[in-house]
């Protein structure tokens, strides 16, 4: 398959595409796929004025209710597996490929071209074996690239900005007013969207970039609670530059460099994970709950019913068949084998040994 054909930034405004070429640079070799989105973008504009014309009324009047349920937790954690999960319970609204990826036209779209579309997409996702579809749940941080600049996934066209871009659209410059108001507008913008067509339900949200935006989240809306996964730090280095490289091959706009990859990591999964720690106290009890992956894993119905039952969400017994179903279609799941080198180990245990002693796992 043709990775341009679904590439994330096909769903972008004109504008904000030449925004980001701007701010970011595009590198002669991939000259020929920046004019290949850039038409795909003018193309799809007759779409965009018509689901604006008809829907911005609405949009704007929608509210975001009942508070949602954010998960969150550094990339390769474990968090698409509990979103997976947890979305099996018919009591929660969430966010579909679908939606993240044509966030300026879904809302229009009829049944027919949702079906041509998912017929499109890969069977698996880039760097594993989670099957695609159109309908599957997905992270709304795929929506933000197509509407600013203010979006982690930007690391994956843009691998010579990555620590801008981390900075700016998770750290938020460590609490520029500036970009922190326009990422709540785009944010609100597309969850409104998201909730206009699943009204009346709670919004299950997983975005590991989330996990530096606790304090905000909380004060854009009030009695939402969260889930903390985490995971083994020497898993998550060698998934998550295993995650970055697949990424910027297939969607690149600079060259990828596994040694500029590496350093990355290293150094954004303290930074991550300390906003995390000096955010968490803020919520209190039955705001949010930890979960371990390997739990998750050894005993799923049994991390989920903690779950529920520390942040007070009913309806646990009526969902387990549901859960059920899910676990017995993963068991021939195969994972990926990763190494890891021993000098990257070591920088690991060197560099992140402050997070290790704080989620409790060995060095």
């Amino acid at each position: 398959m043709n990775q341009d054909l679904v590439h994330p930034l096909v769903s972008s405004s004109t504008g904000n595409l030449l925004n980001l070429f701007r701010t970011y640079g595009c590198e002669a070799k991939f000259v020929p796929r920046a004019l290949l989105l850039l038409t795909m973008t003018m193309f799809r504009l007759p779409m965009r004025w018509v689901a604006a014309a008809r829907y911005s009324g609405r949009i704007r009047r929608q509210k975001i209710e009942p508070p949602p349920i954010f998960i969150i937790g550094h990339w390769r954690s474990g968090t698409t597996h509990l979103q997976n999960l947890m979305s099996r319970d018919p009591q929660f609204a969430r966010v579909t490929l679908l939606q993240a990826a044509m966030p300026h036209e879904f809302l229009i779209l009829p049944d027919s071209m949702r079906g041509r579309i998912g017929g499109m997409l890969p069977p698996t996702r880039l760097m594993d074996n989670v099957p695609v579809a159109a309908d599957v749940p997905w992270e709304e941080e795929l929506a933000l690239t197509s509407v600013g600049r203010l979006s982690f996934y930007h690391v994956s066209f843009f691998p010579k900005r990555m620590g801008r871009i981390f900075d700016e659209a998770v750290l938020f410059s460590n609490g520029d007013a500036e970009l922190i108001d326009i990422w709540r507008r785009q944010y609100l913008h597309f969850l409104r969207k998201v909730q206009l067509e699943q009204p009346g339900l709670p919004l299950l949200l997983k975005n590991p970039a989330n996990t530096a935006r606790i304090v905000l989240l909380k004060e854009m809306f009030p009695g939402c609670r969260f889930i903390h996964i985490h995971r083994d730090p020497y898993k998550v280095f060698v998934s998550s530059v295993h995650l970055y490289l697949k990424a910027q091959e297939a969607w690149g706009l600079q060259a990828t460099d596994r040694d500029l990859v590496v350093r990355h990591v290293l150094d954004s999964y303290p930074m991550l994970m300390d906003a995390f720690f000096a955010q968490r106290d803020v919520l209190g009890d039955g705001e949010l709950v930890d979960v371990g992956f390997r739990s998750l894993q050894e005993d799923p119905i049994g991390t989920l019913a903690n779950i529920y039952s520390e942040l007070g969400i009913g309806g646990f017994d009526a969902a387990v068949p549901h859960f059920e179903d899910y676990v017995d279609s993963q068991r021939d799941y195969k994972k990926n084998r990763l190494p890891l080198a021993a000098n990257e180990k070591d920088a690991v245990s060197q560099r992140w040994k402050g997070v290790f002693d704080r989620l409790g796992y060995p060095v």
